[in-house]
């Protein structure tokens, strides 16, 4: 009878641990689908004519009427992404100054992140604690909080309304090198003390160890930031006031909307290098983060 008794509870919590299991890839499904729809109508939008976009989305752009889900265009067409790729040389400009600015910003970051990061790993003691958690500190503030302070020393400087303006400061970011930090903290001392008994470079030690055991690391920095870099509104409105050296975030928001098709042509054009960046990236990004994780 008991071991009748065990069977039963054993095949009940056999059976609820499976009725979860169904439904997490239930919510998992369904959070993946709503995750999904904002580019759903992004690529909709970008194939649809703008009378049509104007009836289904009326009451979003006019304030009148209502605003319905267009799955299915009735007449596709590509005028808004041949307009996008022929027909305005403004979108190249401003496609081009955001690829200057991110590029130039994420090559600045490594530049000045890896050797803090590793002077950081290397480097025990009060004061660098105390500068680590300054660190730390500055990682999180918001960008809100040091505009005022940030506008003041750009003004000095005399690089207002210049791509400088808006590079320096972000050169410099904190984020970056707390990623690439934790990185060398996961390297295992002993292959420091085997390489010193090869050779008693630091710089050598640096090259050959630091940073190939850091690169997951480093490569996760270099993709958080395109990311983060690729979409900044605050910086470039703040800083630059000439439309001609405008990143293309803050070129879309001024299209008409007359020109529907266009804005969703060119938001979908601008999202393709982050799709592409994420699928080839994606583990390198889990890699970064996880090294997060490591306890000094």
């Amino acid at each position: 009878m008991s071991c009748y008794k065990g069977k039963k509870i054993k095949g009940a919590a056999v059976l609820r641990s499976y009725i979860v299991k169904i439904i997490a890839a239930f919510i998992a499904a369904a959070a993946c689908i709503l995750s999904c729809i904002p580019l759903l109508i992004l690529v909709v939008g970008a194939v649809t004519g703008n009378y049509e976009l104007a009836v289904y989305l009326e009451g979003t752009l006019w304030g009148e009427g209502g605003t319905y889900l267009l799955l299915f265009p009735s007449y596709p067409t590509l005028g808004g992404v041949a307009k996008a790729l022929l027909a305005e040389p403004e979108f190249y400009v401003v496609f081009w100054n955001s690829v200057k600015l991110t590029g130039c910003i994420v090559i600045g970051q490594i530049f000045f992140a890896v050797p803090a990061a590793w002077a950081f790993s290397r480097w025990q003691g009060r004061l660098s604690s105390l500068l680590f958690y300054l660190y730390i500190i500055l990682m999180l503030l918001p960008f809100q909080v040091t505009m005022l302070s940030n506008y003041i020393v750009i003004n000095d400087l005399g690089i207002l309304d210049t791509h400088a303006a808006v590079i320096l400061p972000a050169v410099f970011s904190t984020f970056p090198v707390f990623i690439i930090y934790r990185s060398f903290l996961g390297i295992p001392e002993e292959i420091y003390e085997a390489f010193s008994l090869d050779s008693s470079s630091r710089w050598r030690m640096f090259c050959h160890v630091g940073v190939p055991l850091a690169l997951p690391g480093i490569k996760s920095a270099v993709l958080l930031g395109i990311i983060e870099y690729w979409n900044m509104v605050e910086q470039p409105l703040l800083f630059l006031k000439t439309p001609s050296r405008w990143p293309f975030s803050l070129y879309i928001p001024g299209i008409s909307y007359d020109n529907v098709q266009y804005i969703f042509a060119c938001s979908l054009i601008v999202l393709a290098p982050m799709i592409l960046i994420m699928l080839w990236g994606k583990e390198d990004i889990s890699r970064g983060i996880s090294n997060m994780a490591v306890k000094p």
